[in-house]
């Protein structure tokens, strides 16, 4: 019995293109919107320390993170976000109906992630951004929106939008 490679490998790439296709088409859907204002609100982290997203991708693109405690996809996005901040990627994350600070800085704690996080208990900020699925991955070059992607990603897929921010 001859295996027919070729029409395998044909049909796998189809799938792989298909499946690229509908991801672009998914977060073409879900993509949020920057408010006007976005570069110059400060945002307060948990220590409520201030820090504004256009002075955080000034040098290098940067990650904004909509995530939750709640968020089962997080649990598996979270930790390419802090591998991604410990490399030295500029990181702000917004952690949305996690609970209060104490919850949020708890949760941190216990998992080990090192990224700045701004508590936004009542959804307020994500609404601003018309976030509406958790994770939700915003890429920024120079104060602006590259790329964003919501639902589950991968380091790699992080580290490539990344890439191409920096470069297109």
């Amino acid at each position: 019995m001859k295996i027919p490679y070729k029409k395998i490998a044909k049909n796998g790439i189809s799938l792989f293109l298909t499946l690229i296709v509908i991801s672009v088409i998914i977060d073409w859907l879900r993509k949020p919107e920057v408010p006007n204002n976005a570069d110059s609100t400060a945002l307060y982290d948990l220590q409520h320390q201030p820090f504004f997203l256009g002075q955080l991708s000034q040098d290098r693109p940067a990650v904004l993170y909509f995530w939750g405690t709640w968020c089962g996809y997080c649990r598996y996005t979270s930790p390419a976000i802090d591998s991604l901040a410990k490399e030295g990627v500029p990181v702000a994350t917004v952690a949305l109906h996690s609970g209060d600070k104490n919850t949020v800085q708890a949760y941190l704690t216990e998992h080990d992630y090192q990224f700045t996080t701004v508590n936004d208990p009542s959804g307020d900020i994500a609404a601003q951004w018309q976030v509406a699925v958790t994770p939700t991955i915003i890429i920024f070059d120079q104060g602006k929106m590259e790329f964003s992607t919501s639902g589950l990603s991968s380091y790699w897929g992080i580290k490539v939008r990344l890439w191409l921010a920096k470069w297109f």
